[in-house]
């Protein structure tokens, strides 16, 4: 297993990107791998001189961290260092044991306090689309963040969240009580994650979709059943009517055909913390579309620069 340097299938889907938002040889991340738990954690790393804060930005089941950097280069324009991990099972993090979804928690628990520990910088933390809830788990247990970035917030124990994520709705249904005895018996078969999400809509994009389907280490990406499992079950230590203390923005694609924003919704309006919502217009659940990146850039500076040492 390598890195991006020799992974030829980024590059194409960079062509999609605003010419803006593509990485250039003078813009790319520096790249590693930083030990954590049983993990060897792949980093792309964005690094301006003088940052004025830390964004680390998780993907979500269709996606990586290099496939972030649209989103990465912006910020760090801005004066942000970005760190954008390759969750365990996508991109070429390194693992030798089960992944479950808490296995995700954990490890990003353990990346936010790494880099804690280094320097303190105010810390972000922007989750695209199921790396919104992950965003909100990892900060339930991590100290110093200072607010939360998301494009949707999908609570899985919600059953109208998994039947309107499934593939279809007859999946949806069938989901949590065959997953419930299948990671009994067969809980480290791995499937296509396409197989069972509404991946085909993960962009507005018919060719962009296409590749992505064929990347092994994004939304072609072969997952365990008990990851799955794990993720319909997800362990929630503070429930949103107890989140109090980390301000959240909530960027959502206006023409997300995957997550409609009724689906973030059932969590977000429970949030009892200072919260705002800003509609991405134009935009798809991989929100690349220009207008919609200029949105996504004006809502993020105000609202980090609104709480850039506030705590």
């Amino acid at each position: 297993m390598g890195d991006y340097i020799d992974d030829l299938l980024w590059r194409e889907i960079q062509s999609y990107f605003p010419v803006d938002n593509r990485l250039t040889e003078e813009t790319l991340p520096e790249e590693y791998f930083l030990s954590v738990m049983d993990l060897e954690i792949h980093i792309d790393h964005y690094k301006p001189t003088s940052p004025c804060g830390r964004i680390i930005l998780l993907h979500g089941v269709g996606g990586n961290g290099r496939l972030l950097s649209f989103i990465a280069l912006l910020l760090m324009k801005n004066g942000f260092e970005v760190i954008c991990p390759d969750m365990p099972l996508y991109g070429y993090t390194r693992y030798s044991k089960t992944v479950t979804y808490e296995t995700w928690v954990l490890a990003g628990i353990e990346i936010v306090r790494y880099y804690q520990r280094i320097n303190y910088l105010p810390t972000f933390l922007f989750g695209l689309s199921a790396g919104g809830m992950l965003a909100y788990q990892i900060s339930n247990e991590c100290s110093q963040i200072d607010g939360l970035i998301v494009t949707c917030l999908l609570d899985q124990r919600e059953n109208m969240v998994v039947k309107n994520t499934a593939k279809n709705q007859i999946l949806g249904v069938l989901a949590t009580p065959f997953l419930s005895v299948a990671k009994i018996f067969a809980g480290n078969v791995k499937v296509p994650m396409k197989w069972v999400s509404n991946m085909k809509v993960i962009a507005n994009h018919d060719e962009l979709v296409s590749l992505l389907m064929k990347d092994k280490k994004s939304s072609g990406a072969m997952v365990p059943l008990i990851f799955l499992h794990s993720m319909l079950n997800p362990i929630i230590k503070i429930e949103p009517e107890n989140f109090k203390d980390i301000p959240v923005l909530l960027l959502h694609p206006g023409e997300d055909h995957w997550t409609n924003i009724k689906l973030s919704n059932l969590f977000y309006d429970r949030l009892a913390t200072k919260k705002k919502t800003v509609i991405l217009d134009g935009a798809g659940h991989f929100p690349i579309e220009r207008s919609g990146l200029k949105q996504m850039e004006a809502a993020c500076i105000e609202f980090l620069e609104q709480h850039l040492n506030a705590n």
